[in-house]
């Protein structure tokens, strides 16, 4: 009788791992989820005014164009150095993204966004600026990665 009983229990523990194993769908991130995780990622450095975690999130040819700078910075360690001046003018800075956009073509997610930064200098001047965002990411280098992006001000209201 404890044969069986072995027997039966061998069967249902196969039957369970066959279901656990084959049968359940292996869940993976898709674009989308892993555009919104390098996005995070590109948030905690920046507020934390980390640069080499920051230009981490770019290619190494990668090319990033500022509103606060006339020429874009070509490649993660001219990336990096912006970033460095940054952080160094303003030590204290948040940005706050909204009207975020997300398209995908294949590996390839374009994403926009408008956004606010607030930054105070060494001085203790504080400054608000808005303006928008667009920025392409890719499966590079065995991960996805910002290979371009461009940011500007929105224009001044008036006179």
């Amino acid at each position: 009788m404890s044969r069986i009983k072995g027997k039966r229990c061998f069967v249902c523990m196969m039957v369970i791992a066959f279901c656990v194993f084959v049968l359940t769908p292996i869940v993976t991130a898709g674009p989308l989820e892993e555009a919104s995780q390098l996005l995070e990622q590109w948030l905690k450095a920046f507020h934390e005014g980390n640069a080499d975690a920051l230009s981490a999130t770019y290619a190494r040819d990668a090319v990033y164009t500022s509103w606060a700078g006339p020429f874009p910075a070509q490649g993660r360690e001219a990336i990096r150095a912006t970033f460095v001046g940054f952080f160094r003018a303003f030590p204290t800075r948040s940005i706050v993204m909204r009207d975020e956009s997300r398209r995908v073509y294949g590996d390839t997610v374009v994403y926009n966004a408008n956004w606010t930064l607030t930054y105070v200098d060494a001085k203790g001047t504080i400054k608000i600026v808005y303006g928008r965002s667009s920025a392409v990411n890719t499966i590079v280098e065995g991960r996805r990665l910002i290979v371009d992006q461009n940011t500007s001000l929105f224009p001044s209201a008036g006179p």
